[in-house]
């Protein structure tokens, strides 16, 4: 979401653009026209505005009618703009319908004459270092001068508010602190990056007024046009939305809580009490800035810099003000929510969406769902907690409700910057790790995970948007140019998003512990993405996923990561449940940068310091396959525990005449009618009684007649089993080699898999054309 104001050019024309589209409006012929005495003007001629714009009037009343610019003009040197001081903070000011009433003014915008802190501008402070009692040198005109080679202009707005030079504006008397902007040599970049101009915000209703541009450089060429400038919302917006995809049922009644009168926001305490509106806590110290000091840099400047992204574009740090937010609340889940998908006990509009393009957005339909937010250059992680309730989608009149589900968006991706909106989407799963039962405990679902995504940036082809997962630890996942709108991660991107098609990378959280970390920073003791976990691989590894009818998720490829019919060490796995997982060598785990973030930047700090290896994977995207799944695993059982295994024993369902595969075991009734001896009262014990010994229960109906059934004592270890069961050695069994053995009656066939209690997170990656 693109938030600028354009200049326009003779037609009096004045832009606010809000999205990305290059449908053509106006006139070009028109905004060319430019003052023919060599005065220089205020405007912008648009070739490719969009229908989303605003204009002329309207977008001059977003700036309050007045602007500052700074303007300078000579030779630019190696690390600074031009420096011959040529507008010094002069006040430009709206009038409608004065365009070619002075020389001066061709776009309804005027400067000659205006007088800061006097009359009809009493309410915008005196910031040229002119001497304000000499109202001869009071904003004169200027002209262009054709012995120079560039003129370099900047401005800022404080909208509808007054521009007062203070430190402590005062909110109610809708005042914004501002200082004079520098220019030239004071914007030097040699070995810091100084700060251009200042903001003094005492909130965010301030902050929502508060406008700024980047540094416009005009060369000779353009000299005699209106000076093209651009302005940008100093403000960050930020919304969330939720979907779910809970295989049978649909979920209802969410509630966000941060655990009142707990020693932290992040700590769970006993307080469930929930929210219906969207809250996202922040757990530092730090918090949600409110009001505060931003300071406007330009970090590259200089033609030595002109090579660079963000080269003549402005910037913002923030000091936050005291007392910051350590929530967000961005209001209820009502009005998105979407009727009942089949026989779901209760109807109406209570679910949340089912999918991603119909995501159940939080707060204000009107506004996009937007809230505006202080851009923040250094962030801490932003948790979400839930609770929810589980309808079965068959009409049976059963509820889950599942209380504690925890997602962690790592810092990485909680950096706002002015001028973009960030979109955060979490998507409830059939892998949780919220609990069921009434303490915090895991009960019959799978861990949930939560996708997180972040979109919509502006001033760049690219849009930044992450996926986290919040299984324990979270996994998020990101891929320049990637929307939530196009549902998953793409081989091509369309028109508008970058060029070349971006790598995915990928971080992990450790969220098992408060506050949460990113692996290989202090205190997380994961180990780190390239370390060499328990089978002998590197923790972080990427799988190609296939199956034969199970569905893909993550609790499935959890399930054939811990029940598995292959080999513990080997590098394919093939599951229980028919999910074969198959190494993809296209992952680095050593990467030093994030090559493509916002803007194209590189991310090359996390939290302050230098990615180091093994803090981020790099996924090759020209490896993987359009329209398939892969599956991102994060095994951190680690390198010093040895896995416990378990052989476990099932039953394979056989027609009488069919093919068995080889590999199986059987046992005919007639061995199994050899073994009288019963159990009494018998306890499992031990893992050796579930590895060396199959049961059965034992009917006679009647003479020597007697019916078999297998009994499964896999999860009973420690119990004590019913009188009567038949205690089998499993040796005793045979393993069919050849491969046309065919089904006989009164057999019972075995397969085996290998059970493992292995730490595994799961991220499944699907991928588009």
């Amino acid at each position: 979401m693109k938030t600028k104001l354009l200049f326009l050019a003779a037609m009096a024309t004045f832009a606010l653009t809000s999205c990305v589209n290059d449908e053509f409006i106006g006139d070009p012929a028109a905004s060319e026209l430019g003052a023919s005495d060599g005065s220089i003007n205020f405007g912008f001629k648009i070739p490719n505005a969009t229908r989303a714009d605003i204009y002329g009037e309207s977008a001059a009343t977003l700036l309050g009618n007045h602007f500052y610019v700074t303007g300078t003009k000579g030779t630019e040197a190696a690390k600074h703009p031009t420096e011959e001081l040529v507008f010094d903070n002069y006040l430009v000011h709206f009038g409608k319908n004065t365009a070619g009433t002075t020389a001066s003014n061709t776009a309804n915008w005027e400067y000659v004459g205006v007088k800061p802190g006097t009359g009809d501008y009493a309410n915008y402070a005196y910031l040229t270092s002119m001497d304000p009692g000499r109202d001869v040198d009071f904003q004169t005109i200027k002209y262009w001068d054709y012995s120079k080679t560039q003129y370099d202009f900047m401005a800022f707005s404080t909208g509808s508010w007054k521009a007062v030079k203070s430190t402590t504006p005062n909110a109610g008397n809708e005042e914004i602190g501002v200082t004079a902007m520098k220019y030239g040599t004071g914007l030097d970049v040699t070995s810091t990056v100084p700060t251009a101009y200042t903001f003094y915000l005492p909130s965010e209703t301030a902050l929502q007024n508060a406008y700024i541009s980047d540094i416009v450089e005009v060369p000779q060429a353009n000299y005699g046009k209106e000076v093209q400038l651009q302005f940008k919302s100093l403000g960050s917006k930020v919304r969330v939305a939720f979907y779910e995809t809970v295989p049978g049922y649909s979920v209802k009644d969410v509630q966000f809580y941060t655990v009142e009168g707990a020693a932290s926001p992040t700590d769970l305490g006993t307080d469930l009490a929930g929210s219906t509106s969207a809250i996202l806590i922040s757990p530092e110290d730090a918090g949600i800035p409110t009001k505060g000091t931003i300071s406007v840099l330009f970090p590259h400047v200089g033609n030595s810099n002109a090579s660079e992204q963000d080269y003549n574009k402005a910037t913002a740090t923030v000091a936050p003000g005291a007392d910051p937010a350590m929530t967000k609340n961005f209001g209820a889940l009502t009005a998105q929510l979407v009727a009942k998908e089949n026989k779901e006990a209760v109807g109406g509009t209570v679910y949340l969406g089912r999918d991603l393009t119909h995501a159940s957005f939080a707060g204000n339909k009107n506004a996009d769902f937007y809230q505006t937010v202080f851009p923040v250059s250094a962030s801490s992680p932003l948790i979400l907690r839930v609770n929810y309730t589980l309808v079965p989608t068959d009409g049976a009149s059963e509820t889950i409700v599942v209380k504690g589900a925890k997602a962690v968006v790592p810092s990485t991706y909680t950096v706002w910057k002015p001028n973009y909106a960030y979109t955060y989407i979490f998507k409830i799963s059939d892998n949780t790790n919220g609990w069921t039962g009434p303490v915090e405990k895991p009960a019959g679902l799978f861990p949930i995970t939560f996708d997180a995504v972040v979109t919509e940036a502006t001033d760049a082809a690219g849009e930044q948007t992450t996926v986290t997962t919040v299984a324990t630890p979270s996994i998020t996942t990101y891929q320049q140019g990637h929307t939530y709108k196009t549902n998953e991660y793409s081989k091509s991107q369309a028109s508008g998003k970058p060029a070349t098609v971006k790598n995915i990378y990928v971080q992990v959280m450790d969220n098992s512990i408060s506050p949460a970390k990113l692996i290989g920073t202090s205190p997380s003791t994961l180990p780190l993405l390239n370390t060499n976990a328990q089978e002998g691989k590197a923790a972080s590894r990427l799988f190609d996923v296939t199956t034969t009818g199970t569905a893909i998720s993550e609790a499935t490829v959890m399930d054939a990561l811990e029940n598995r019919t292959t080999a513990l060490d080997a590098d394919n796995v093939v599951g229980r449940n028919k999910i074969t997982l198959t190494k993809v060598d296209g992952i680095d785990n050593t990467v030093t940068s994030i090559v493509n973030g916002v803007d194209d930047n590189p991310i090359e700090k996390i939290e302050g310091a230098a990615i180091t290896a093994g803090q981020v994977a790099e996924i090759d995207i020209s490896e993987l396959t359009a329209a398939h799944t892969y599956a991102y695993v994060y095994d951190y059982t680690g390198a010093s525990t040895e896995k416990v295994l378990t052989t476990v024993w099932q039953p394979v369902a056989t027609t009488t005449g069919t093919t068995v595969v080889t590999g199986l075991y059987s046992i005919t009734l007639t061995a199994l009618g050899t073994w009288d001896e019963t159990v009494a009262n018998h306890t499992t014990g031990s893992e050796a009684a579930a590895k060396d010994y199959l049961y059965f229960s034992v009917t006679t109906n009647g003479g020597a007649t007697k019916t078999f059934s297998f009994v499964s004592v896999d999860d009973k270890i420690g119990q004590t089993l019913p009188d009567g069961l038949l205690k089998l050695p499993k040796n005793q069994l045979t393993e069919i080699t050849i491969a046309d053995t065919k089904a006989a009656d009164d057999t019972f066939y075995f397969t085996t898999y290998v059970r493992n209690d292995g730490k595994y997170a799961v991220k499944v990656i699907k991928i588009v054309a």
